[in-house]
């Protein structure tokens, strides 16, 4: 059975608790493994080896931290891209992207407070909904922070220098991007809610 087929099947028998703690939570990694073509016996270091650069860059635990997204699978879990491979930029598309999940209550209430120190924020209707929805259900994305001056420049001056160990030590060369977790709950809640609409786009798509 192909991991593609294998986790059609688990989105539509297991539970969404079950499919985050099997597919999301669990060391298999699809871009290690399947995209970067680390041999299985260095796996485990190269991933220590990620989870080092980032956590000592952003001064968090080591195990703070977690690949999310297509390329933890190799598919995305999206409703709207409901099972897309991992796939590089074409004429018509962007690249995937390496989503990495920072559980870090300190650097979430840091950003949260700096943001409500923006001055004019509200009045961006859609965009102050948007970012304040997100902040409701404890996360923080980073493309938002990009938005604003201020802690655009500050969440800037954090990663990049991540970003270029990534891309020099281990070859990661697609686009990261973060998101922010007041705690493990909510990284949980926001998973296993994308999983169950996933679920529900793909039961959608066989019935038609």
């Amino acid at each position: 059975m192909t991991m593609h087929d294998k986790l059609m099947e688990d989105l539509l028998t297991l539970e969404p608790s079950a499919f985050y703690l099997k597919h999301i939570v669990k060391s298999h990694n699809w871009y290690f493994s399947s995209y970067l073509h680390i041999p299985q016996d260095e796996i485990v270091d190269k991933m220590d080896y990620f989870n080092e650069i980032v956590s000592s860059s952003l001064k968090i635990n080591f195990h703070s931290l977690q690949i999310v997204g297509s390329a933890k699978t190799g598919y995305s879990l999206s409703p709207r891209n409901v099972l897309r491979p991992f796939h590089e930029q074409a004429p018509d598309t962007k690249s995937s992207d390496i989503d990495i999940a920072i559980v870090s209550e300190r650097l979430y209430l840091k950003f949260w407070s700096e943001l409500r120190q923006v001055k004019g924020i509200q009045y961006d209707q859609y965009y102050y909904n948007h970012l304040t929805a997100s902040i409701f259900r404890g996360f923080i994305n980073d493309k938002d922070l990009l938005k604003i001056k201020g802690p655009r420049e500050e969440w800037e001056d954090m990663t990049a220098p991540i970003n270029v160990l990534l891309q020099d030590k281990l070859g990661i060369e697609h686009p990261i991007t973060y998101r922010l977790y007041r705690s493990w709950d909510d990284l949980e809640e926001y998973q296993i809610i994308g999983i169950s609409k996933a679920r529900a786009a793909l039961e959608g798509k066989k019935s038609v």
